[in-house]
């Protein structure tokens, strides 16, 4: 069964006579009947019946139609996603990491999606190691994960882009007057900490700079919770300047640096080395790398 065979039913069946399909395909009225006449004999079962130069439709013609409709627009709509990609549109698949996702990201978009309305962004959070195998497999086109400064989270066959720079600070309740300077290690030990859980990143980064396991008085399962609680005056935070950003530049919360936290660290970008792309792909590539550099 052919493509060309269904769309011939298809227009017989709604016209209801031969003649004026026909017309309607720009062909021969045997031709179009022939057309019938083999689907028939291809499907062994009588599709349709005339009488008084008219058609109408068996059972197994009703039910055939009723599949061709939806094959017919189910190619239809192959055949119009195919030219938006074409043409610049269709989905683009991006995988980040928590924090540039929440707080990056969005902001990084914004001007793309204004300018390009067909390309649909899809955006998953994933841990970093997700991301790669995500990446390698072809599940996502682009992945974006925090690294040392110097160091991307892991190496690869892939093309490396830098879209920024983060580092940790310790956020503060608003106009709190220790703010606004750097903090040692020593001071952190003697304040009462509101965290992440022990398996986020930034636990693990006040852990290695405190050398031991630090003992909340309260442990939250996101940056933000751990911003409102730090508002509410129930400690001191630990967390990304990008997540606190917003909030500080607001008058929200007080930030402090802590050099003894570690140096800061980069936004990567990766995608995978091919010979083509999509022009939606190329073109989101693009538009992140080049707010990077504006």
């Amino acid at each position: 069964m052919q493509l060309g065979q269904l769309r011939v039913f298809q227009v017989v069946a709604r016209s209801h006579t031969f003649t004026a399909a026909a017309e309607i395909l720009g062909r021969s009225q045997p031709a179009i009947s022939m057309q019938v006449r083999a689907l028939e004999r291809e499907l062994g079962v009588s599709l349709v019946e005339v009488s008084h130069r008219r058609i109408r439709l068996t059972v197994a013609g009703e039910e055939l139609l009723r599949h061709a409709d939806r094959v017919l627009a189910g190619v239809d709509g192959l055949d119009r996603a195919m030219a938006r990609m074409r043409g610049g549109g269709g989905p683009v698949r991006i995988g980040a990491s928590a924090t540039p996702s929440s707080y990056l990201l969005p902001y990084r978009l914004a001007p793309f999606v204004r300018q390009h309305p067909d390309v649909q962004i899809r955006l998953s959070v994933e841990n970093p190691g997700a991301l790669h195998e995500l990446l390698d497999s072809g599940a996502i086109d682009v992945a974006v994960a925090m690294g040392a400064h110097d160091l991307p989270p892991w190496q690869g066959d892939f093309e490396i882009g830098t879209l920024g720079r983060d580092e940790m600070r310790v956020v503060l309740p608003a106009g709190d007057p220790r703010a606004g300077r750097d903090w040692s290690i020593a001071e952190l030990r003697e304040v009462p900490l509101v965290l992440r859980e022990s398996e986020s990143h930034t636990r693990t980064v006040l852990q290695r700079a405190l050398g031991y396991e630090p003992q909340p008085v309260m442990e939250m399962a996101s940056n933000e919770a751990v911003k409102r609680a730090v508002a509410a005056g129930v400690g001191v935070g630990v967390l990304s300047e990008l997540s606190v950003a917003w909030e500080v530049d607001a008058g929200r919360l007080s930030a402090a640096t802590c050099p003894d936290l570690g140096g800061p660290r980069r936004v990567y970008s990766f995608r995978r080395v091919l010979q083509r792309r999509l022009p939606a792909e190329e073109a989101l590539w693009q538009a992140l790398h080049d707010a990077s550099r504006a």
